[in-house]
Order: structure tokens, then sequence, then C-alpha cells
């Protein structure tokens, strides 16, 4: 598809500001990121008002205003941080990249792999996770990752070809469940944030209240035996990051308490994700309509 002068305008922006971004000292883009994330907080004024609803359904009055506050600014800043990582990473070297992150109980993987199960990351827009899916990608195998083509063409195909350097398939989100079922079937594991808002799907609880979410991830486990393992990219400060991983989430070994097997594999990827949240929320992305489904009327401005 032919890019319009708008797209190439943005490209030729996006390419410049990705040309200093590498070449700037660290400790100075760092503080330039830090500054954009003051100037979107104080005047982005509609994605604050969605971040503070989320904030008011997911803690209600377990946190003040002032912590909610708080949270949505340091949610700006490990964004911008997260999209410093999807630009650097699309040129350094693999060394470099593991030396931004240090992995915690990599075990539940390796013991996973020499098992030769296979595998469904389950991440969500959380932290860095620009970085959490390329590491996932480079030292443990090729991964089919899920996700919304860019809407300008050029960005696109340069975030193509980062991704297929750093050991990564491409799937479009559309047509993501046949995407997944063929990767499987070329060897390949799957890598899928599963946190966002969604028309349709399985109805489930999220910090107790009602959302859709994908049924894909466990579908594809119960049909292939496969296990869930859950990763996420906790920022500790600007490009230093540990990759968490959390047990397994296995339909082999799970107790199951319901008879729908499909839906409680999907609440206990949300409650795993609802955990790492509240443990750390200032690292989740709480400028998007998550709740939109069942509480659309929140989110509109007075």
């Amino acid at each position: 598809m032919k890019a319009s002068v708008k797209e190439y305008l943005v490209y030729y922006i996006y390419v410049s500001f990705k040309f200093l971004f590498t070449f700037l000292p660290k400790a100075f883009v760092k503080q330039i990121l830090i500054l954009c994330a003051k100037l979107a907080f104080r005047f982005n004024k509609e994605h604050k008002h969605i971040a503070k609803v989320n904030l008011d359904l997911a803690f209600e009055d377990k946190k003040s205003d002032d912590e909610k506050n708080k949270i949505i600014y340091e949610s700006y800043k490990s964004l911008l941080f997260n999209m410093f990582e999807f630009v650097e990473n699309q040129s350094i070297s693999k060394e470099k990249l593991f030396a931004k992150a240090v992995i915690e109980n990599e075990e539940v993987i390796l013991n996973a792999l020499e098992e030769k199960r296979k595998i469904i990351f389950i991440t969500a827009h959380y932290g860095g996770w620009e970085l959490a899916i390329p590491y996932t990608a480079l030292k443990y195998g090729t991964l089919a990752v899920v996700n919304r083509k860019m809407d300008n063409p050029l960005i696109n195909d340069m975030y193509v070809k980062a991704r297929d350097r750093n050991n990564i398939v491409m799937l479009e989100k559309k047509v993501a469940a046949k995407g997944m079922l063929k990767a499987f079937k070329q060897g390949h594991n799957v890598a899928v944030a599963i946190d966002q808002h969604m028309k349709n799907g399985m109805e489930i609880e999220f910090f107790g209240k009602k959302v859709y979410a994908t049924d894909s991830t466990a579908r594809l486990a119960v049909k292939f035996d496969a296990v869930i393992i859950p990763i996420f990219a906790v920022m500790n400060d600007f490009r230093d990051y540990t990759i968490k991983v959390y047990d397994a989430i296995d339909p082999l070994k799970v107790e199951f308490k319901i008879e729908d097997k499909i839906k409680e594999l999907t609440q206990l990827q949300a409650n795993v994700i609802e955990e790492q949240i509240k443990e750390t929320p200032a690292l989740w992305f709480w400028q998007h309509k998550r709740w939109k489904k069942f509480y659309k009327n929140l989110y509109k401005r007075n």
C-alpha cells in the first residue's frame, strides 16, 4: 500500500527522533522523557480522565486522589520509558538488550522447554513490555507475537523488520487464533498481551468488575496441552528492568472448580495480571478504556 505525504512526514519525524535518542547521552534522554511525562500529565486531559476512571474502578476509595494522581504521572513516565525501549531495541545487539534486565523464576520457562511443552507467554501493557518480548524471544526461541498493525505502513515495515531481527514473528490481531495455531504447528511458542478492552470475548472479572477478555489463549492451551507462562518486565529505572516470571498455569495440573475450563483458565490469567498491577500499579497503562464494555458512560467527560 502506497504511503501518503502525511505518513512520510510522520515517518521522517520518527526516524529523526530515533537518531537523536540513539546518539544523545542516555542520562539526557531520560530527563527529556521525564519532562514529556510531566507535560502529558498536565495537559493530556482526556487520557488523564480515562486513567482516573480506571483507578476509581480498580481501587475505589482504597487509594486517595493524591495517590491516584501520582500513579497516573508515574504511568506516563513508565509508558515513555517503554517507548524508548521500542526505539532502542530495534537496533542494539542481543548482549546489550540482555544487559538491561535480570530474570526471576527462570526455571519455569526452562522446565517447560525441557519437557518439550508448547508455551503461551502472556503479558500486559505493563512496565517494559517492549523489552519483555524481544528478551524472551532472543533467549528462549522464536516467538509468534499477536499485534495490531501500525497505522503508518512505513513505520510498520520498520517495526516488522526489527521484530524479525529479534527472533519474533508477527501475527495480525484480527486473525490471531489462526496465527497462533499455525505458529504451534511450526514449532514456535506464542506471546500475547491480554489486558486491553475487547468488544467481545469471555466475560470475567478484573478488579472485581466485569470485563471481556480473550479466551483464545485458554482454548489453545487446552487443545495443545500447552502451559501458560505470565511474564512482566518490571521497571526499576530507565533501561533497567526485572523480567518477572510467574508460575505456569498448566491445564493438565489445574484443579478446576467449575465445569467451564476455558472460562476458569481465562479468569486465572486475569488474576495474575491483577496481582502484578496491584504490586506496582504505576507501571500499568491506565490510559486505555479497559472497562468500556460495561462502564462506558464513566469515560465521558462532563
